[in-house]
């Protein structure tokens, strides 16, 4: 495919969302359905025999781990914690202090359910081994998939519905 086929494609893609009257609902959903189908695909890969053998014992000195934590904090505070379009949202009508409290609590516990899920059953599944990007786990040494295709399939659809979502935005 050649850049500017990809390019109309795409652009067709965004004409079509922008017309959606809640395209922040549309992405929270492909959000959740993303998390939900790699939490469910991390515990499948755990309880089966196919998955990979499991290490929890933590590497690196006393040092090395404190860092990686503060390291972590601002990473999954500035990629999960956005919550600026709530906080715009509550700007728009009076009385602004309940519904922008109200927007940044569900905000942050989306957010919170939707990373933690992940977080703890990929580490369940794979151990200190867990790679960065949690589908990188979910196929062999050989590319033969650990886990249902559709389940490895479904969540990659709804990764690139949620960023044209947020591209209208």
């Amino acid at each position: 495919m050649k850049l500017y086929e990809f390019v109309v494609i795409f652009g067709y893609f965004m004409l079509i969302l922008a017309q959606m009257p809640h395209i922040n609902l549309v992405s929270l959903v492909m959000c959740l359905s993303y998390s939900a189908c790699a939490t469910a695909a991390s515990i499948y890969i755990g309880k089966s025999s196919n998955g990979p053998e499991k290490y929890y014992s933590l590497i690196g000195d006393t040092t090395n781990r404190l860092f990686g934590i503060f390291n972590a904090i601002p990473i999954v505070a500035n990629t999960y914690g956005c919550g600026i379009v709530p906080e715009i949202q509550a700007t728009l009508a009076p009385p602004v202090e309940g519904k922008m409290l109200k927007g940044l609590c569900v905000c942050y516990v989306v957010v919170a359910l939707s990373f933690f899920s992940v977080a703890i059953s990929g580490y369940w599944a794979f151990g200190y081994q867990a790679a960065g990007l949690i589908f990188s786990n979910f196929v062999d040494y050989y590319s033969k998939p650990l886990a249902p295709k559709w389940l490895i399939y479904l969540p990659n659809i709804c990764t690139i519905a949620q960023l044209l979502a947020n591209g209208v935005c």
